[in-house]
């Protein structure tokens, strides 16, 4: 069995800070590995080994910090991985990682299963699964919280508002995991240091034959709620003040 996991440099949205104007300091906020793909990374990981499956992880980009997640990877357990070199990949569109994906896939597969994060923590657009499976025509199963490998069969459990749902496939397939898929292992000392001495295979875009279409940010501001500040003093009447309040919130709707 073959496994290729897709992996994202985000945003680390918990550590951004704001202009008094509301604008993100982008520049400065740290980046991380988005969540759902280290759920990705450590559910091809459990695959591995109770598969005996051979792990590859992608990432496109062209910093350190790309370097840093491909080297995360490979400490929890990831066999070999690749670098996409490509300047402005925060602006890529879907499409476009979805035609890089299908060049590496035609270039250092066949895969048996691509498995990448449901959403990143910055755009949330929950459609570059579908849009790689058109690309190479093959089913999808997304927003996957379970899954393994049954006689010849992914198993994917999914977990709706309405119940649950098992779906089975085949391979090849691509498969999007949430954040409830697992809870993604913590690298010992032993794989951290053995990672940092691992290849990390580099392809230009240009040798991909792939034209890079990018979207323009026009403008990111912080989304404020204006309160009412509205206070009444209770300490002397409290049943007016609940009288009032009471009021305003049968006003409101």
């Amino acid at each position: 069995m073959r496994i290729l996991t897709l992996v994202k440099l985000t945003l680390d949205i918990s550590q951004l800070k704001y202009e008094s104007s509301g604008e993100p300091l982008i520049d400065i906020a740290p980046r991380k590995m988005g969540d759902s793909d280290k759920c990705a990374v450590e559910e091809a990981i459990r695959l591995k080994e109770k598969y005996n499956a051979h792990t590859v992880v992608v990432t496109i980009g062209s910093t350190l910090d790309h370097e840093r997640i491909i080297r995360d990877a490979y400490a929890m357990g990831v066999d070999e991985g690749y670098i996409v070199e490509v300047d402005g990949y925060e602006n890529l569109q879907a499409i476009t990682i979805g035609e890089i994906i299908k060049s590496i896939v035609e270039m250092t597969g066949p895969y048996d299963l691509i498995i990448l994060g449901a959403g990143s923590l910055d755009t949330h657009s929950y459609t570059l699964g579908p849009i790689i499976a058109s690309k190479i025509s093959i089913p999808v199963i997304a927003g996957v919280d379970s899954l393994d490998y049954i006689d010849g069969y992914f198993e994917a459990r999914c977990i709706m508002e309405d119940g649950t749902y098992i779906y089975r496939s085949k391979p090849p397939l691509i498969v999007t995991v949430t954040t409830e898929a697992n809870e993604p292992r913590i690298p010992t000392l032993k794989t951290i240091l053995k990672s940092k001495k691992m290849e990390i295979k580099r392809l230009k875009i240009e040798s991909l034959n792939v034209k890079p279409e990018k979207i323009e940010l026009v403008d990111l501001k912080r989304y404020v709620i204006q309160r009412k500040n509205i206070i009444w003093d209770a300490s002397e009447d409290l049943e007016k003040a609940i009288d009032n309040l009471f009021k305003l919130l049968v006003s409101e709707v």
